[in-house]
């Protein structure tokens, strides 16, 4: 009897030992059923997030994997919408970054120029332009009372590529240089209908393109050759400060504004800010406007500023010269000059020879 329940219990705890087992074998498979089919979860981006469709739709890598140097490099398509994405980054803009924007203005511009052109080769030309000023027509200071050299300029010179032109298409003088109305009138006025086009002479640079009271809407261009020409009364300019220019091109429209009687140009011709006579370089009745490539600015040209000649003018000769165009450009006759030098007026003149004028 005893052996009998030994065995009877012993068959109950195999049987329950089985049932347990068979029972965690199920559930564990029936749990792989449910889950191997399953899906990522995905959190819906919030409807205001302004990245919700710039995610990736790659697996993001992990920080570690990311190369310093290629966070550092710029995004070249960052900041565009062709394709309806948002990017956080943007292109960085030139002219809304630039923290002195407000304070340069067209200064900008003239420095640019200054640099490129200026310092480079004009100063070469003329000391004084180692000044620059956008307001006033003579910034420079220098006493033309104190002029005492010949300055010889080269107007133009094709082979390099620095031209001339006329100031009008059509020229007519409606007044000269000189005194007129009870003072001094420092350029000659050009006859024009209103909305005519105005170039400058030479090859330059715009140093001043503004209104006053007197020039109206004018413009001051330094040239290479080392002088400044003013264009005075116009109706619209059409240049800025700074604008680099050839000759013939466009600069304004003819008008009568400021102290003006009527349509006109009234041009100027300055060495150092102080004006001379531009009819001593034009004659513009002339086909050929300008008179030489090569132009003697000389004491006597400043008179009307103060300039006291002193009584012996001496010339010295450029190639080419003879006693018959040395005489022409001072008004003294060929025999005068052979006499004062005890030449004879057929003389052929040395390059660099000393001749005295009077």
């Amino acid at each position: 009897m005893i052996k009998l329940n030994i065995m009877k219990q012993s068959i109950y705890i195999l049987f329950i030992s089985l049932l347990v087992t068979i029972t965690c074998t199920l559930s564990a498979q029936e749990t792989d059923k449910k889950f191997e089919k399953g899906e990522d979860v995905r959190i819906p981006a919030l409807s205001k997030d302004p990245l919700k469709t710039s995610q990736p739709k790659e697996e993001a890598k992990p920080k570690s994997e990311s190369k310093p140097e290629e966070d550092k490099k710029p995004n070249k398509d960052a900041g565009k919408i062709d394709d309806g994405s948002f990017s956080v980054f943007k292109e960085t803009s030139l002219v809304s970054t630039d923290p002195l924007q407000n304070t340069i203005g067209e200064l900008k511009v003239v420095r640019i120029s200054e640099e490129l052109q200026i310092d480079c080769v004009w100063i070469k030309a003329a000391e004084y332009y180692a000044i620059w000023d956008s307001k006033y027509p003579n910034p420079y200071q220098k006493d033309a009372a104190l002029f005492r050299d010949t300055v010889q300029i080269q107007l133009y010179d094709i082979p390099q590529g620095e031209l001339w032109a006329s100031p009008l298409e059509t020229t007519l003088q409606t007044s000269g240089f000189g005194p007129r109305w009870g003072r001094y009138h420092q350029g000659i006025d050009l006859n024009l209908q209103m909305g005519t086009p105005i170039m400058t002479t030479f090859d330059g640079i715009v140093r001043i393109s503004a209104f006053d009271r007197g020039f109206g809407n004018y413009v001051v261009i330094r040239h290479r050759n080392g002088i400044e020409t003013l264009y005075g009364h116009m109706s619209a300019r059409k240049v800025e400060v700074g604008q680099v220019l050839k000759a013939g091109q466009v600069i304004g429209l003819g008008g009568s504004t400021g102290w003006s009687t009527g349509p006109h140009l009234h041009y100027e011709t300055r060495y150092e800010g102080n004006t001379f006579n531009p009819l001593l370089i034009y004659d513009f009745s002339l086909p050929e406007q300008l008179l030489t490539d090569k132009f003697d600015l000389m004491p006597q040209h400043f008179s009307h500023l103060g300039n006291k000649i002193r009584k012996t003018i001496v010339h010295k000769v450029t190639p080419g010269e003879t006693l018959s165009i040395i005489g022409a450009k001072y008004n003294v006759s060929v025999t005068t000059l052979a006499k004062l030098n005890r030449l004879s007026e057929n003389s052929v003149l040395q390059v660099g020879q000393t001749i005295i004028i009077k």
